[in-house]
């Protein structure tokens, strides 16, 4: 009679532990590639997100007070899109509005006055009429950038970094015009030059996982100085 050869109830056991434990390492090391590739994922369409918006924001704020008519001869101190309300304002930190000639026809006109601002975690973009040239961040003329679904902005914000040249004494000042006027270093009559510099900072995070931040800055300067006669 032949003897019969096996596994013992042991052996078994030992062979079931071994086997749970593979098991478990490898489906933990599947998890952990899955929630690596979601944050990788989610970070990527977070900064996508911002670095789009940012991007817009910097190349068309670098347009304001452009002036289809500034040819050769023309006063560029007479340039409507850098007076009153056409001119760029920061009414508040979060805020900034400005103005050119989109369609070339040397007047501020329907659609010519932008903006951005943050308003209830969403960037919105302005466009409006000439009716709502007004220097405040409200009114008509506003549409969401940004989708608040998908993006929460926790933080928008712009600051100024002027330079002024009185033209009249070749003197520069490290503000802006209205200020070197205020300390009487530019007398009425005088020629100024003011060039305008925006510094944005902007911080989002992901509606669906709050964890995943981002901070963006950038820095945008206008290409049309202020020329203006105090």
């Amino acid at each position: 009679m032949k003897k019969q050869i096996g596994f013992t109830l042991i052996e078994i056991m030992i062979a079931l532990l071994i086997g749970l434990v593979i098991l478990s390492a490898t489906i933990s090391m599947y998890v952990n590639t899955v929630k690596g590739s979601t944050d990788t994922i989610n970070s990527a369409r977070l900064n996508y997100d911002l670095e789009s918006v940012m991007l817009l924001m910097v190349n068309d704020l670098s347009r304001g007070g452009y002036w289809g008519a500034a040819t050769d001869g023309v006063d560029s101190s007479t340039n409507p899109f850098i007076i009153g309300a056409a001119n760029i304002q920061v009414p508040t930190a979060a805020c900034i509005l400005y103005s050119y000639d989109a369609d070339d026809n040397g007047t501020p006109g329907n659609g010519e006055y932008y903006g951005f601002k943050l308003q209830s975690g969403t960037i919105s973009i302005r466009s409006s009429n000439a009716a709502e040239a007004s220097a405040n961040c409200t009114g008509t003329g506003w549409s969401a950038l940004t989708v608040p679904q998908d993006v929460n902005i926790t933080a928008l914000t712009f600051t100024t970094a002027y330079k002024c040249l009185n033209v009249t004494t070749s003197v520069s000042y490290d503000t802006a015009c209205a200020a070197v006027a205020t300390a009487g270093n530019l007398a009425g009559g005088a020629k100024a030059i003011e060039s305008r510099q925006f510094n944005i900072a902007l911080t989002g995070q992901l509606v669906s996982d709050t964890t995943v931040t981002k901070t963006l800055n950038g820095t945008v300067k206008v290409r049309n100085d202020r020329i203006f006669t105090q």
